[in-house]
């Protein structure tokens, strides 16, 4: 799963999976473009590749903005001369509570960020990815793209929609030799993660109920951006890809 060829845009790469994914790719060889709204975090993924002998960049992005993603694949573009993948990373999850709860500022917050970052970061990579003959688009959803779970009403709703739009996309640009695919992380020990579980009445009991028994690491989720990045997965598209510990599999 060499990609020497290839030049990847990493949305959310400041830190947890878009970082260690950034750093993966970078060392199969891809040039990397690290995108986030922490410039500091972005910074340092990219320094670490750069470091270990890749080549990266950073780009302050706020992807939830059409004109900040555009800017991102166009430096992509500009900088190594094509595009070829984009991980579509960038996320949050607030935790906003019930419909009644939710502020329609938060609401709207969580899709423009989880939804609309992904839309505006493809509608600009699609024309770039058909010019360098084709491309692998991965987006992150959830479990909750399939399930749902208490108090989570505007990310829950973000994520099924991701899966939506994963496979609309793989249906419209197949053609195009361009592969669309959804990543589907568990409880992955980020941020959001590491938030998720601390607000569970039982914490205890949201381990046992991951049937590899143990929570998910950043590092665990990498290689499955890598193989999807590659040309090893060239017949997938439209599906969706679990790296849950088996959570979904009950």
């Amino acid at each position: 799963m060499e990609l020497g060829d290839k030049v990847c845009v990493v949305t959310g790469g400041a830190s947890g999976i878009g970082r260690a994914a950034a750093i993966a790719l970078a060392a199969k060889g891809a040039k990397v473009v690290v995108g986030d709204v922490d410039a500091s975090g972005g910074e340092k993924t990219a320094a670490i590749i750069t470091g270990a002998g890749g080549e990266a960049v950073f780009a302050a992005c706020d992807v939830s903005r059409e004109e900040d993603a555009s800017g991102l694949i166009d430096l992509a573009v500009d900088r190594f001369g094509r595009l070829n993948v984009l991980f579509n990373n960038a996320g949050v999850n607030p935790l906003e509570g019930t419909i009644e709860e939710v502020a329609v500022e938060e609401w709207r917050r969580v899709l423009q960020i989880n939804l609309d970052g992904i839309f505006f970061c493809c509608r600009r990579a699609i024309p770039a990815m058909r010019r360098a003959g084709g491309g692998s688009i991965i987006n992150t959803a959830s479990p909750g793209s399939f399930k749902g779970w208490k108090n989570n009403v505007a990310y829950l709703s973000s994520k099924g929609a991701v899966m939506s739009l994963t496979r609309a996309l793989a249906m419209d640009h197949a053609a195009d030799a361009i592969r669309v695919n959804a990543l589907v992380p568990g409880l992955i020990m980020t941020g959001i993660g590491e938030r998720f579980l601390a607000a569970q009445p039982d914490v205890e009991a949201v381990r046992a109920g991951i049937p590899l028994g143990r929570l998910g690491q950043p590092d665990d989720v990498a290689p499955l951006v890598v193989h999807l990045a590659s040309d090893a997965s060239s017949f997938s598209t439209g599906a969706a890809f679990y790296v849950d510990g088996g959570e979904l599999a009950g």
